[in-house]
């Protein structure tokens, strides 16, 4: 009767350890499907390939010498080529070089033309009872900007001036220092030419075009000697 019960306690155990083992099995089996479903088996054997780029490298290719036309032509081909781009080059750079000493060339004659022009404006007068203003011709003199002078009296009385009331102006209407020389500061009736100027620093006329000069007598203030667009020389 022992006997019997300890060997369905045997059996039973077995037919247990059997199924954990099966469902083991299974559940192991799923697991694995599941993790190998994005992997496929590549289509060509990598060993394979490496065989036979092995045996195609150390298979000798045929040499097959180069013709000697095939050379020559090349080699002209190459000094030809290299030839022009150089002398393309040296027409280009000679070009620049014509056109850089023209443009020198008129950058140099312009100055004479402009003050041509400009002296060609000279001399400029006004004239107001009698009493004229006239400005001769201008020109550079160290760091000013000189202006020759001529002041007459053809009226009857006599006319006196005060320099401080020489008014000069830029073109933009700015009003400028200015020193005289040699001006009298009394001009008798019916007199001659008396010469004298007027200088002005170039540093205060450097972006000017044109400046105006207005003269009056003093203390009376009756005349007007205004001479406007006076050029400015450079």
């Amino acid at each position: 009767m022992k006997i019997n019960q300890t060997l369905k306690l045997t059996l039973l155990l077995l037919l247990i350890m059997s199924g954990a083992g099966t469902a083991s099995a299974y559940l192991a089996y799923q697991a694995g499907t599941q993790a190998l479903k994005g992997v496929s088996q590549p289509e060509n054997n990598p060993t394979k390939k490496l065989g036979e780029s092995s045996k195609k490298s150390n298979e000798p290719t045929e040499f097959k010498p180069i013709d000697e036309k095939t050379i020559l032509i090349r080699v002209y081909d190459h000094t030809h080529k290299k030839n022009q781009a150089i002398t393309k080059k040296e027409q280009e750079s000679k070009k620049n070089n014509t056109e850089d000493k023209t443009t020198q060339s008129k950058r140099n004659d312009s100055p004479d033309v402009e003050t041509s022009q400009y002296m060609a404006n000279f001399p400029m007068q006004v004239q107001d009872q009698g009493v004229k203003l006239e400005i001769q011709e201008a020109s550079n003199e160290g760091t000013n900007l000189s202006f020759k002078i001529n002041l007459q009296n053809q009226g009857t009385t006599s006319v006196k001036f005060l320099y401080s009331f020489l008014e000069v102006k830029d073109s933009e209407g700015r009003a400028l220092s200015a020193i005289t020389e040699g001006l009298p500061e009394e001009l008798p009736p019916n007199s001659e030419n008396f010469a004298g100027k007027v200088k002005i620093p170039s540093a205060l006329v450097d972006d000017s075009q044109a400046l105006s000069f207005n003269l009056t007598d003093y203390p009376d203030q009756k005349l007007q000697l205004n001479i406007p667009q006076i050029p400015v020389i450079r």
